[in-house]
Order: C-alpha cells, then sequence, then structure tokens
C-alpha cells in the first residue's frame, strides 16, 4: 500500500482529467469517415445498377442498415478484445463500412413512409459528416496534447513496440512526447523509463502504405504549399462563388415569375455563395501583398463554401454537389496548408529556437 503514493510522486504528473486523448486518433477518425462516404457511394451505385434488390424474399426485407448496425459492433467488440495497431485498423474499416451502410439509409428513419429516396437525406448525411469531422478537430486541435497524454502515448507506442518493432517515424513521434513531458516536468526518472522501452524495441521497416504516404506527402507539398497554388485555389473559388450566385439569382427570379414564390434552399444557396464572393474577391485583391490577413479571408470562404452552401446544394442536387465539394475541400487544403507557411515565416526566430 506504501508503494502507489510513491509510484504518483515519481511520475511527478499533476491532476488530469480522466479523459486523456490519443494522438493517432485525430487520423483514426477521418479515416473512418472517409470509408463511411466511399461505402455510401459504392452502396448507392450497387443499388441502382441492380434495380434495388430486396434481401430477405416476398415477406422480409432486411434493410442494409442492420448490415451497418452489425459491421459497428464488430468494430467495437474488436477494440474491447485486443490490443495492437492491426485490430485497431481492422476497426476502423469495419466500422466506417458499417457507418456507411446505417447512414445510406437516413431517409427511411426521418420519414413515415420510409422513403428510402428522400431528397434531404443526402443532406442530412453531409452535415453527419461534417459534424463529426468538426467534432474530431476540436477535440485534437483546440488544445495540445498535456504533460499525462504525452507521457501515455509515448508509453503506449514503446509497449507496441516491444512485440511488433517501430518504425523510424513512430520512434521519433514518441521521443518528441517525451521530450514535451520531460519539459513540462516529470520526472526525469519516468522519462528515461519509457525511453529504455524505446530503446528495446527492434526496428521495423516502414510498409509500403507508410512509404506511399511519405511519398504522397512530399509530392502534395509541392502542389499545395506554392503561390502557383494559392492563386489557382483562389481563383477557382472566387468564380465558383460567382457562379453559385448568378444561378441563385437567375433560380431566385424564374421562382418568383412563375409565380411559385421563394425557395429556402435557392436562398440558402445565394447566401453562402454571396457571401465567398465578398470574401473571395476581396481577398485576391490584397493577396500580391504577401499578407496573411488575405489568406485567412479565403479559407474562411473555403469554409462558408463547405459548411454552409453545399448543405443546401445537397439538399437541391443530391450526390451531383459532391463536384462542388471536392471544389471546396481542395480550396481549404490549399489555403489552411499556405497559412502554415506564412505563420513559420512570420516566426524566425521561434522556429530556430
Amino acid at each position: 500500500m506504501k508503494t502507489e503514493p510513491a509510484l504518483v510522486d515519481r511520475l511527478a504528473v499533476p491532476r488530469n482529467p480522466r479523459l486523456l486523448r490519443d494522438a493517432q486518433a485525430s487520423a483514426l477518425v477521418e479515416a473512418f469517415v472517409v470509408i463511411g462516404i466511399l461505402t455510401i457511394l459504392v452502396t448507392r451505385a450497387y443499388l441502382h445498377a441492380t434495380g434495388y434488390p430486396q434481401v430477405g424474399g416476398s415477406t422480409l426485407h432486411i434493410a442494409h442498415a442492420l448490415w451497418g448496425g452489425l459491421g459497428m459492433v464488430v468494430a467495437l467488440v474488436i477494440v474491447f478484445s485486443f490490443l495492437g495497431a492491426l485490430p485497431r485498423m481492422v476497426a476502423v474499416v469495419a466500422g466506417g463500412i458499417g457507418f456507411g451502410l446505417f447512414l445510406d439509409e437516413v431517409g427511411k428513419f426521418v420519414t413515415k413512409t420510409n422513403d428510402y429516396f428522400f431528397q434531404p437525406s443526402v443532406a442530412i448525411m453531409y452535415v453527419v459528416v461534417v459534424a463529426l469531422l468538426l467534432l474530431n478537430r476540436w477535440l485534437h486541435d483546440v488544445r495540445q496534447q498535456t504533460t499525462a497524454e504525452d507521457l501515455l502515448n509515448a508509453a503506449s507506442t514503446a509497449a507496441d513496440g516491444l512485440v511488433h518493432g517501430l518504425t523510424v517515424h513512430r520512434r521519433a513521434q514518441a521521443m518528441r512526447q517525451l521530450r514535451r513531458a520531460a519539459a513540462a516536468g516529470v520526472d526525469p526518472q519516468a522519462i528515461a523509463g519509457v525511453e529504455e522501452l524505446l530503446a528495446r524495441c527492434a526496428p521495423r521497416r516502414s510498409g509500403r502504405i507508410d512509404g506511399a504516404g511519405g511519398w504522397l506527402r512530399v509530392r502534395l507539398s509541392r502542389v499545395f504549399d506554392g503561390p502557383r497554388a494559392l492563386w489557382v485555389a483562389a481563383v477557382a473559388l472566387a468564380l465558383f462563388s460567382t457562379a453559385g450566385v448568378v444561378g441563385a439569382v437567375v433560380t431566385l427570379a424564374d421562382d418568383l415569375a412563375g409565380g411559385t414564390g421563394t425557395d429556402i434552399t435557392t436562398i440558402g444557396q445565394m447566401c453562402g455563395s454571396a457571401i465567398a464572393f465578398v470574401l473571395c474577391w476581396v481577398a485576391i485583391a490584397r493577396l500580391r501583398t504577401g499578407s496573411i490577413w488575405p489568406v485567412r479571408m479565403l479559407r474562411v470562404a473555403a469554409l462558408v463554401t463547405i459548411l454552409l452552401t453545399e448543405v443546401f446544394n445537397f439538399v437541391a442536387e443530391e450526390f451531383g454537389a459532391l463536384v462542388n465539394v471536392a471544389v471546396g475541400l481542395s480550396a481549404l487544403v490549399v489555403f489552411s496548408r499556405r497559412i502554415v507557411v506564412l505563420e513559420r515565416a512570420d516566426a524566425p526566430v521561434e522556429m530556430s529556437e
């Protein structure tokens, strides 16, 4: 009984919340969502190609939402039952497929007639996906990793590495976490204990996926981080928002002329496109100054497009709005990466330290 306080004192970690974040969780959640989106698209394409068959015969109909629930249960059982990175990846795939199959039938859950083809259902799917991604970013980006989280993540990496080995990337990440924990005042003996475990981990070659990921990151950096990509994305988003404003105005004028009244979907499209239109053209006018605030305005325009305009586009066009989302997301990636580059350039002294 006397050893427990001594162990706590040795760790020298301040009181922390019960919920400690996993450093790898953000990427896993994003992979889970991407797999879910792909599952929805594949399912819709398959059902359309096969004439929407019913599984279960003339009496029963086994909706694929049930298979989706089964996939998510399988993912939970795997996470509860096994340790290590591989079971987590299997759970992400199984859970992502299950999530996509379940979400695909949301139209049946929100209508009295169990209408799978309920038009706003695609917009509901989109809102759920965006909300999940925003929640994920909020959980992991609003505040930095705490001392306890750094220490626990490094120890978890070391434990997994003792059995499966560690890649250079994972080892370097764990060492960075330990350095942050040491700088925050964690007892050096606790740091040394985890470092010793990391030293005992056998080196492991990066797999094909890791190698492909590194190659892709280098290529993406060359394509998206330069000023040329910034200008291309800015002009493309500006033209896209301009076309959105013109299209919404024309549709609204036709509705008023035909006596059908105004449609909330059209008004929403016009408002979102108008906000992005103003932000884009104002930012482009000041982009040559090299300041960071026009790029931030462009990022806000991209967020407005994704979070506001596209919700109404999905109501009106259903899956036809995917092209619009691709434009907004691509522009958002370019603007976000460019902001990081400019912030580093504005703080050379801090970066060198």
